[in-house]
């Protein structure tokens, strides 16, 4: 550890040089100055990791040396010396982040123990700053592992390739207790607009900075492969939880409605287990992904019939288009789009659409949105907005009008009163 000591009196400088006990505080270099000119020179030239500088000098105020010093030497720490009680100085100096505020005279000790706090605070940066190093290191590794291990797979080396994601897993795995790894294929649908900006890493990035911001209160990290044909291929790794699945799947959706409603691409999402042969997982979300080819944005979530509550009832054209409807609330589906799903003229669709519910199909997607909203205001925890685009409303206002219009009341008013 080496200290700058700053002051335009030499007198204090050889005070505090002779009287501070450096062999105790571990120092291993005291570099002095009564110019800021020559410590800026010091700064650029030598490592420097305490600066106690007096604030009140006549080229340049320590303030200023301080935001010098911290630019170029972002783990440093900073100890002013003044002899004026100003609150003005104090108040900058913790501002600009600096360590502590002395007035003079100081006791030495005194001294001795401010420097002793800031050692203690570069220690804990430094230390932190080669963890930050280590985990980059280590992500950049399980990357590339998955990014080859996927290269391997789409060639047929399935053995070569199931090895390799053992070995990434393997590396995360001294971090948790008992790590739970979750799949998911996420596909790139369509882009929003023409645009030179996003790059094939650039959107690995933030697929991955997105899902490990969502998963931050699961102390969750993301691996994710690089760009094959138009998918990326992710691992959610994360401690093991009685709520684990519900936990994955409730921030698997909010990281779909975020991507999808947030950046310039939409995507579509097929989560997975981990089986002891991934490679079988891979064959399994490929033909998912292959068999819902002509599905935009979505995630294929794989669930019973009883689950969903949707069941095939023969071949009625209007039972088929109310499935349809029902599974596709996420959408602003319309009255044409559904009446060539179920191979009907569009009037002659519209009639017998009346004549089967009682209501006209623009009232009926209506209710089934407001009923799936209330539901999820009832029995989830996510935001308004998020509950929004996931009936299919890109307009926030908008939708709560609609929802007031149904219900009398805003859907913040509804999950309150449900909550009381």
């Amino acid at each position: 550890m080496n200290v700058l000591m700053v002051d335009d009196q030499k007198a204090v400088v050889e005070s505090l040089r002779k009287g501070i006990r450096w062999d105790k505080l571990g120092i291993a270099q005291v570099f002095t100055t009564c110019s800021v000119k020559e410590a800026k020179l010091i700064l650029k030239n030598f490592p420097v990791d305490v600066l106690v500088t007096d604030i009140e000098m006549p080229e340049e105020d320590g303030l200023s040396l301080g935001r010098f010093a911290k630019k170029e030497l972002p783990l440093l720490e900073c100890i002013f010396l003044t002899s004026h009680a100003e609150f003005g100085y104090a108040k900058e100096a913790i501002q600009m982040g600096g360590f502590d505020y002395i007035l003079q005279p100081a006791r030495y000790e005194d001294v001795e123990q401010s420097i002793a706090k800031a050692i203690a605070r570069v220690e804990e940066r430094l230390k932190m700053a080669n963890v930050m190093k280590n985990q980059k290191m280590v992500m950049k590794q399980r990357n590339a592992l998955l990014e080859m291990a996927f290269l391997k797979l789409s060639q047929e080396k399935y053995e070569e390739a199931d090895q390799m994601v053992i070995n990434a897993r393997q590396m995360l795995e001294v971090e948790y207790k008992d790590a739970y790894f979750f799949p998911l294929l996420i596909q790139l649908e369509r882009w929003n607009k023409i645009t030179n900006v996003w790059g094939k890493q650039l959107v690995e990035m933030a697929l991955c900075n997105v899902m490990e911001e969502i998963f931050a209160p699961q102390n969750g990290q993301a691996g994710i492969s690089a760009l094959i044909e138009n998918r990326y291929w992710m691992v959610l790794i994360m401690e093991r939880t009685e709520r684990i699945e519900e936990l994955i799947r409730e921030n698997v959706e909010v990281f779909f409605h975020f991507v999808n409603s947030n950046l310039d691409f939409k995507i579509s999402i097929y989560p997975g287990e981990m089986q002891e042969k991934f490679h079988l997982t891979y064959l399994k979300l490929l033909r998912m992904a292959e068999q819902n080819r002509e599905q935009k944005a979505f995630i294929c979530w794989e669930t019973s019939e009883e689950e969903t509550g949707i069941k095939e009832k023969g071949e009625d054209p209007i039972e088929k288009a109310i499935i349809y409807i029902k599974r596709n609330l996420s959408k602003n589906i319309s009255r044409t789009e559904v009446a060539r799903e179920v191979y009907l003229n569009e009037e002659y669709f519209s009639r017998l659409f009346r004549q089967k519910t009682g209501a006209t199909f623009k009232d009926y997607v209506l209710m089934e949105k407001m009923q799936e909203a209330k539901k999820l205001l009832r029995q989830s925890k996510f935001s308004v907005g998020i509950i929004a685009s996931k009936v299919g409303y890109d307009n926030f206002s908008h939708f709560s009008k609609m929802f007031k219009k149904i219900t009398d009341k805003t859907p913040q008013e509804y999950r309150k009163e449900y909550q009381k």
